[in-house]
């Protein structure tokens, strides 16, 4: 197997995000890496050209910009999900943790009343240093919906409360708002 602590991200091959033409056609793990050098992606594919051509992350990547795909070669196309998901669960890349968080009710042995949702909001007003009124005022929301998130209280998020919220704390995965835990 796989140990993801002897990866260096920066000695392996990489081409820009908007290069995907050129992107290798062996089965490989692929690695989308932005500016700071956090791994926003992982996936794998037996024909990575052919993945890109139509990838259902291409635009969220995009719009993070400066985004460039990294790739590790797999002889073994038999060993990229077992791989994938030792990477997956070792980087906790933002858009794969998205992914498992809305999808994790799927599992069969998984019950809904076994799911917390958990709202960050208190950290990230300290780190913008606002509090629950300014807060409402300034995204528009009712102070008792912004009351019930900040007390954890709320036993479901609306899209629109989540959009204006990341929008509001420039957050780039609704990871960095809710998180979700199972009991």
């Amino acid at each position: 197997m796989i140990n993801p602590q002897a990866i260096n991200l920066s000695h392996l091959p990489w081409l820009p995000l908007d290069a995907k033409s050129a992107f290798p056609q062996n089965p490989a793990i692929y690695f989308a890496i932005d500016s700071h050098g956090t791994v926003q992606y992982i996936g794998r594919s037996i024909n990575p050209r052919n993945r890109w051509a139509n990838h259902h992350r291409y635009k969220q990547l995009e719009a993070i910009g400066d985004v460039k795909i990294a790739y590790m070669f797999v002889i073994s196309p038999d060993l990229l999900p077992e791989i994938e998901e030792a990477l997956i669960d070792w980087f906790r890349p933002p858009l794969n943790m998205a992914f498992k968080s809305m999808n994790i009710c799927a599992k069969a042995e998984t019950s809904v009343d076994a799911i917390e949702m958990i709202c960050k909001l208190p950290q990230l007003m300290e780190q913008k240093g606002v509090n629950q009124r300014q807060l409402a005022e300034q995204t528009g929301l009712s102070p008792t919906t912004v009351s019930k998130l900040y007390r954890n209280q709320l036993d479901r998020f609306d899209k629109k409360t989540v959009t204006k919220l990341c929008d509001y704390f420039g957050c780039k995965s609704i990871n960095e708002l809710l998180e979700i835990v199972v009991n």
